[in-house]
């Protein structure tokens, strides 16, 4: 009986938390249906950060919100831009909607972005390529990515590097894929460039660099912290299953 009455009083005061700082109301429905972890989430995500303000709480905030309200930054882009139409509004919109994998709704916007003074903008031109590639268009993936740096040649991006191998293996260029790969794996911060790499050698016939390739990821996995094991997991998995 006292647990229940604890409960209930935590749902009262985080309820009227709520209503008291005017904080989004999806945060009472939270609190009253998953009474426990919803008071948890409340807490460490929204009274902490007041009491604190450190960088872990503003994360934990930004996941909790990101879980239960998905859209909540589409619509919230979708609001600024259509009160301003500036390039950073339109930029915004193009990432939330890229967010939600709405990749040719996000191509108009990129590519109205590169227009006049921001046509060869890196940062923008890595958009147009992470969605030509998403769209199925691996070819113009790496006509982008020339193009930048082409136009900066100073620019260095490891997403943009392993945009551009996937874009050449997608592509058919499988030699020239295995180059790219070999020259981005050295400096990789974390897996998915070698694990990708493994693959494309696997597929063409190199089974036992391959094999090679998936033991030294198994062997950073192993030296890594629990932190970058649990971020790489997805990577890990697909090495794993591949190796065996």
């Amino acid at each position: 009986m006292p647990i229940i009455v604890l409960t209930v009083l935590a749902q009262l005061i985080c309820a009227y938390h709520v209503v008291k700082t005017g904080r989004d109301k999806y945060w009472i429905w939270l609190i009253i249906i998953a009474p426990g972890i919803g008071c948890g989430i409340y807490v460490f995500t929204q009274v902490l950060p007041d009491a604190g303000n450190t960088r872990t709480a503003s994360n934990l905030k930004k996941g909790a919100v990101k879980i239960l309200d998905p859209q909540r930054e589409l619509r919230e882009a979708h609001r600024a831009f259509d009160m301003v139409e500036s390039t950073e509004n339109r930029l915004r919109l193009a990432d939330a909607l890229m967010a939600m994998e709405q990749w040719d709704e996000a191509d108009p916007h990129v590519e109205t972005c590169l227009m006049g003074a921001h046509r060869h903008d890196p940062h923008i031109l890595m958009r147009q390529a992470r969605i030509r590639l998403e769209q199925g268009r691996p070819g113009e993936t790496v006509k982008v990515l020339d193009l930048l740096q082409e136009k900066n040649p100073g620019f260095n991006s490891q997403e943009g590097h392993l945009l551009y191998s996937r874009g050449l293996a997608e592509s058919g260029e499988v030699d020239a894929a295995l180059d790219s790969y070999e020259n981005l794996i050295g400096d990789a911060t974390g897996e998915e460039a070698r694990v990708r790499y493994g693959l494309l050698l696997k597929e063409s016939g190199q089974t036992d660099t391959a094999r090679m390739v998936f033991d030294e990821v198994a062997a950073r996995l192993r030296r890594g912290t629990s932190y970058y094991r649990k971020t790489q997991r997805k990577w890990a998995a697909i090495a794993d299953q591949t190796r065996h």
